[in-house]
């Protein structure tokens, strides 16, 4: 899976992005173009594979949360009425990500699974800490939940990449 993709192909997509997103006084680095891939591979594989429903678990009422709350349904009956002059939209859904997209998120995160911090053990929170940040969690809940300073962060995200690099130059 690993070997399967086109790693120059990748590299090269990830570098554009990671000019456009890193700061201006910032030199663009491969780490940087590693970040940009697993970045993209964590929201790929968040919204091409959901999760399965929770079982036994009461789900959402379809009451308003509040009262100015107004539903999908009361919304399109005020449509049908002739309340609304157009349709109400639903919610917005991202759109489906694309094969290559797929592809080669999985292969990104097999890489993470199998070289990013392997010496630091599977269920490491160092690990925990770089994946709550490429999902876009802000660094204050990730300190939170890891107990880890900002610093630490930081330095565990560029030796996980360096990691990552390294696994992709033996496919290249």
């Amino acid at each position: 899976m690993i070997g399967g993709i086109d790693w120059v192909r990748a590299i090269k997509h990830a570098e554009i992005v990671a000019v456009e997103n890193i700061r201006s006084d910032v030199q663009p680095k491969p780490e940087h173009a590693m970040w940009e891939l697993m970045k993209e591979a964590v929201q790929v594989s968040s919204i091409a594979y959901s999760a399965p429903p929770r079982v036994g678990y009461p789900s959402k009422s379809s009451l308003p949360d509040t009262v100015d709350d107004v539903s999908d349904w009361q919304r399109m009956a005020a449509y049908l009425r002739g309340e609304l002059s157009e349709m109400p939209t639903g919610h917005a859904r991202p759109p489906q990500p694309s094969a290559e997209q797929i592809t080669r998120a999985e292969a990104v995160l097999a890489i993470w699974h199998k070289h990013a911090l392997s010496r630091k053990g599977a269920k490491s929170r160092i690990k925990k800490a770089v994946y709550m940040k490429a999902s876009g969690v802000p660094d204050r809940k990730v300190r939170a939940v890891t107990g880890m300073t900002k610093q630490a962060i930081h330095s565990a995200k560029d030796e996980a990449m360096r990691d990552m690099l390294c696994a992709v130059r033996r496919f290249c």
